[in-house]
């Protein structure tokens, strides 16, 4: 009876064990970018958590639709929405060749900067996605929109999910 009961206590730990462990494996799959390395250009004052295998290069709009560097991507965040949706960049965005992202979209579309006769205050929406991005590719626009959970997702998961989406998505295969 005693070897049972030893038995069964064993199991139950063996398993209770093997549980948490696989939980703490998916969430650091969810938590954390181990793509190629990106580099990313960003527009705005906020500084952006750092990721692994993420570099930073934080940019004027203005400069950089002059210079055309390449990125892997590009992150406009928050604080440039207001410059970003100057009419001067419309041009911009319909040549640029990597992905543009606006990070931290709350209230209006992306339209609001990529439309000529359309601004902020008039693509107002009060169910947009955190994140909407775009790459231009064969005279098409493909764009994608990615919702925050407001309960679990922080802005550094966002971010996660974003550079998860370009290295899936739009990083060429290395030959």
């Amino acid at each position: 009876m005693k070897k049972g009961i030893l038995l069964l206590t064993i199991i139950i730990l063996l398993c209770g064990c093997n549980n948490i462990s696989n939980d703490r494996d998916e969430n650091l799959i969810e938590d954390e970018y181990q793509g190629e390395i990106l580099k990313i250009g960003v527009v705005g004052s906020s500084l952006l958590p750092d990721v692994g295998n993420v570099q930073y290069e934080y940019v004027e709009l203005g400069k950089i639709s002059k210079d055309n560097k390449k990125f892997d991507a590009l992150i406009v965040t928050r604080e440039a929405f207001v410059e970003a949706d100057d009419v001067k960049y419309v041009d911009f965005y319909e040549k640029v060749d990597y992905p543009v992202f606006f990070f931290g979209m709350k209230d209006f579309q992306m339209f609001a900067f990529t439309n000529k006769n359309m601004t902020i205050e008039n693509s107002k929406d009060g169910n947009v996605a955190y994140v909407e991005g775009f790459r231009n590719f064969n005279g098409e626009r493909e764009g994608v929109k990615l919702y925050k959970n407001a309960d679990e997702d922080s802005d550094e998961k966002m971010l996660v999910r974003t550079f998860n989406y370009i290295n899936t998505n739009y990083l060429q295969p290395s030959s």
